[in-house]
């Protein structure tokens, strides 16, 4: 007997109300209800519409039922899914794999159905965008973060949305608009809590750029409040960098050290975990410019040698730039206390050659000369000092700086059979295209040459070209 000839009889012997039922063709063999039986939508449905009288109909609900029944599980195994993604990219940001995270955390965004859980993916790529600098996809992200509040008018997302939207506003120095987000997050929020806190810390950040000292104090010691009510060490750690930083523009060099002491042993502590964390890369560069500030150019040197490296690791962009900067200003200290060094050497052997004493010039002339060697501030063409005195300098496209009138010479010659040749790397600066003056008699500190521009332009160019290695930022 055939599998239809069975069902048929069976489906014969049902009543017309049991026809309906999409497992009624084939029983479960202990008598129990099938799976898809479990929904409450289909046994609603079969309900709502027996002893209508028409069968056709009836069993074109039956149909619908089913298939919303498998939209339904679909619906469900989607939203289980983009929540394992959704973690994942948890696991792989914290293993500082941004990249893979934010693959993870896009494709959640496309299946995730809650408004809840949406808010806070919004959050996780806002936070992946800030760290790499990347602050108009930020504004993006709070944007969507604002209608999803919007739509549940919920206080609490409001405030946190308006608090993202302010901090990268304040990044790109939209600093009235990021006031405007700031006041808005604080009328949708309580006055202690975590986001409360770091809108204080917002506000101060931002006075703090325009230069209102006092206002910017007020609003740290109301987020320095905040943070010991609440128990908050992340939240105190930015207070303590923000402190150092406003003390250190109040040149008060002392004062900004200790505060920036402080943010550095509370990024230390086993409360935040992880020590490559964004706060403990603040901390670091913080004690970097304070400790730049009181001339400890050494300390300064490895604290901004470590930032460096930590924001290397975890892809934080923003880190890397300032760190970046902070060790410019670490070594053009540094420049300048040899360049003093070396003024000061080169006059001393001057004063002890008119004096007569010939053996104190000629050992300040062996030291100014040394340090000379070390600076690179000896022409490679005509073998004399230049940054003591008001002087015309070029740059080859090989980057070193010579005399203009050494420069010119170098590129104005015509013999074919002699390259023209950098004095100092022997590297080839045969292109035309870099001279743009014929007088090198002409060139002054108020006629400014093009050759500089143009050679420095080829520099650029020839540094990209030579340089293969790419980092991870």
């Amino acid at each position: 007997m055939s599998w239809e000839s069975v069902a048929s009889r069976e489906c014969l012997s049902r009543s017309a109300s049991h026809q309906l039922s999409a497992t009624a063709l084939l029983g479960s063999p202990d008598g129990s209800r099938h799976p898809l039986d479990l929904y409450e939508f289909a046994e609603e449905d079969y309900r709502h519409h027996n002893g209508s009288g028409s069968g056709h109909y009836h069993n074109g609900r039956s149909g619908t039922g089913l298939w919303e029944c498998l939209v339904g599980c679909r619906h469900r195994l989607d939203q289980q899914l983009a929540r394992r993604r959704v973690e994942q990219g948890l696991k792989l940001y914290r293993a500082h794999k941004q990249q893979a995270a934010v693959r993870k955390w896009r494709g959640a965004l496309k299946n995730i159905r809650q408004r809840d859980d949406k808010f806070t993916l919004l959050g996780y790529l806002y936070q992946a965008y800030m760290d790499w600098g990347k602050y108009r996809d930020s504004i993006d992200f709070g944007h969507r973060q604002l209608c999803i509040s919007e739509e549940l008018d919920s206080p609490n997302m409001r405030a946190e949305a308006y608090l993202n939207l302010a901090r990268a506003h304040e990044r790109l120095g939209a600093l009235d608009r990021a006031l405007s987000y700031a006041r808005h997050s604080l009328c949708n929020e309580c006055d202690q809590c975590a986001t409360a806190g770091l809108v204080h810390l917002t506000v101060a950040r931002v006075h703090l750029e325009l230069a209102g000292f006092c206002k910017a104090l007020e609003a740290f010691q109301r987020a320095h409040k905040i943070a010991q009510s609440i128990q908050d060490p992340s939240l105190e750690l930015q207070v303590y960098v923000g402190l150092s930083e406003l003390f250190c523009r109040l040149q008060d060099a002392d004062k900004s050290a200790i505060y920036a002491g402080k943010a550095y042993d509370l990024s230390r502590s086993l409360q935040l975990g992880d020590l490559n964390s964004r706060h403990h890369r603040a901390a670091l560069l913080q004690m970097a410019t304070a400790l730049r500030k009181k001339g400890e150019l050494g300390d300064a040197h490895d604290y901004c040698s470590e930032a460096t490296r930590l924001s290397l690791v975890s892809g934080d962009q923003a880190s890397y730039a300032r760190s970046i900067r902070i060790m410019g200003d670490i070594y053009r200290k540094k420049s300048d206390i040899n360049l003093l060094v070396r003024t000061v050497r080169s006059r001393l052997s001057r004063i002890y050659g008119s004096l007569g004493d010939e053996e104190q010039r000629q050992h300040h002339e062996r030291l100014a000369a040394a340090m000379e060697e070390d600076l690179e501030l000896r022409c490679g063409g005509c073998g004399k000092p230049f940054g003591l005195e008001a002087d015309s300098l070029e740059a080859l496209p090989c980057s070193h700086i010579l005399h203009a009138s050494c420069a010119y010479d170098i590129l104005k010659r015509r013999d074919k059979k002699k390259k023209r040749l950098c004095p100092d790397c022997h590297k080839s600066v045969s292109s035309r295209l870099y001279l743009h003056c014929e007088d090198p008699h002409g060139i002054n500190a108020l006629n400014h040459s093009s050759l500089s521009l143009a050679s420095l332009r080829a520099s650029s160019l020839a540094t990209l070209e030579d340089c293969h290695a790419t980092s991870s930022v």
